[in-house]
């Protein structure tokens, strides 16, 4: 193991990115050689005074961009990729990144929406200010907490204010549930790719991530069986609408079967429902099949802009106690303000409409990569994003450092991975790029790379 402790001085900008910057510099300058494995987030952090969330979002940063390596079990390895480091290379422009088109995260378009935005926030102007810039512990008023549970009503979600959770987006209320429903040190199951705040959250609060089996519908209820059987009262993450990054939607026989075996072995399910607004038609949530045995955690993130940093959790009686200790360990209160907006926009009906502009913008830039990639990596599903299976001899890795190089942002399968084995395999989001002109960009080069043999010699990015 490498006792590598980076200089970070002269570094401006989050220090998580400064951490990347430093790591690429002393891999192209050869004290990283290829297969060092770099010291644990926790020892890290420590050295370097910075929090263990600093360091994991540093590594996952460094393994979207293919310079390390995560494998499950063992720690992160330095690849073999080279990095170019000269005047005008890839990390002298780092900072802003605005010569990039972003085709690695997701996020929803705010352009076709601002219209019907505004008018939300201008009736702020009317609202009890003096109430809504005090303390509030409880996530709101009762009229307030009442719309949410409409909101979620929309996503099948059987919810009451008695069960809800207000949190801070929804990588907030994901992180509260699996602090209430897990202890330190203890596992995680979850999907053999999954998203990647998952491991984020887990890391932080030092709990590790073990990866469950899936295929082309999702989770397998057999292996979730087995899973739980091993380990009775083990808590299971999972998507199972519109799964990031595969697109997949587990199927209503799987779901029961799922439900069933958390009965029988007393786990836990934290299902994560921030894509369900997506899905046309919408199968019942794991949520609805066994109440008493899962967390739903979801945001408005996605459905309506970045900036709702609203969050929910819905949560079994049980436990609804524990989520929202967590909760408030983590963040002191729920963001009252943007969720009483978000509420008025709730029961006047202009959130539902924001959502429905949302899915149409989707469906549009589906329609757009369909024209660059036909036949691909499409499945019917109305995702923010394609999972595209890249043909031989072309490696996940390698073709995200070489999109790189031509300007584009792409996040490889190691990104989502949390077992040893994963396919080589692209998530492309359609829904970064700030216009159709990225958007049409970004495909091209995407399809290009496809129809052609990655470069001989490996990838200098």
């Amino acid at each position: 193991m490498s006792f590598w402790i980076p200089d970070l001085s002269g570094r401006t900008g989050p220090k998580y990115r400064s951490l990347v910057e430093a790591l690429a510099a002393d891999i192209a300058r050869g004290i990283l050689p290829e297969g060092t494995k770099l010291p644990p987030q926790r020892d890290l952090a420590w050295s370097l005074k910075v929090t263990v969330g600093t360091v994991a979002r540093a590594y996952a940063e460094a393994e979207r961009l293919g310079l390390v390596s995560g494998e499950v079990g063992r720690g992160t390895f330095v690849r073999h990729i080279a990095v170019d480091m000269t005047p005008g290379g890839f990390f002298a422009a780092q900072p802003g990144m605005a010569a990039m088109i972003d085709m690695a995260h997701t996020r929803p378009s705010v352009g076709p929406v601002a219209p019907l935005l505004a008018p939300a926030f201008a009736r702020l102007g009317r609202a009890d200010l003096t109430k809504l810039l005090d303390y509030d512990f409880g996530g709101g008023s009762p009229e307030d907490q009442e719309a949410a549970c409409a909101w979620l009503a929309r996503e099948g979600v059987t919810a009451t204010p008695a069960g809800l959770t207000v949190a801070v987006g929804g990588q907030h209320a994901l992180l509260s549930a699996i602090a209430a429903l897990t202890q330190p040190g203890s596992a995680v199951f979850a999907e053999a790719l999954t998203y990647p705040g998952l491991r984020l959250a887990a890391a932080m609060i030092d709990r590790r991530v073990e990866p469950l089996p899936i295929d082309e519908q999702g989770l397998i209820p057999e292996a979730v069986d087995r899973a739980l059987a091993a380990h009775p009262g083990a808590t299971v993450y999972g998507m199972t609408t519109h799964h990031n990054p595969t697109t997949a939607t587990m199927p209503m026989e799987r779901r029961q079967a799922i439900a069933d075996s958390l009965r029988r072995h007393g786990g836990y399910f934290v299902e994560d429902g921030i894509y369900a607004f997506l899905a046309d038609p919408l199968l019942p949530p794991l949520q609805t099949l066994a109440p008493e045995r899962v967390v739903y955690v979801t945001s408005l993130s996605k459905a309506l802009a970045p900036g709702f940093r609203v969050g929910y959790a819905v949560s079994p009686p049980a436990i609804v106690a524990a989520v929202a200790a967590a909760a408030r360990a983590a963040a002191t209160m729920p963001p009252v303000m943007t969720a009483h907006i978000a509420a008025g926009m709730i029961a006047d009906g202009s959130a539902f409409a924001v959502r429905a502009a949302q899915v149409a913008e989707t469906r549009r830039r589906l329609g757009v990569a369909r024209e660059y990639l036909p036949n691909r990596c499409f499945t019917g599903a109305v995702t923010p994003h394609l999972w595209i299976h890249l043909p031989e001899p072309w490696r996940a890795d390698v073709f995200a450092a070489e999109a790189l190089r031509r300007g584009v942002l792409v996040s490889p399968s190691s990104a989502f991975s949390t077992a040893r084995q994963m396919p080589e395999a692209l998530r492309v989001s359609i829904s970064a790029p700030r216009d159709d002109e990225q958007l049409r960009r970004g495909l091209s080069v995407v399809r290009d790379m496809l129809n052609a043999p990655p470069p001989l010699g490996g990838v200098t990015v």
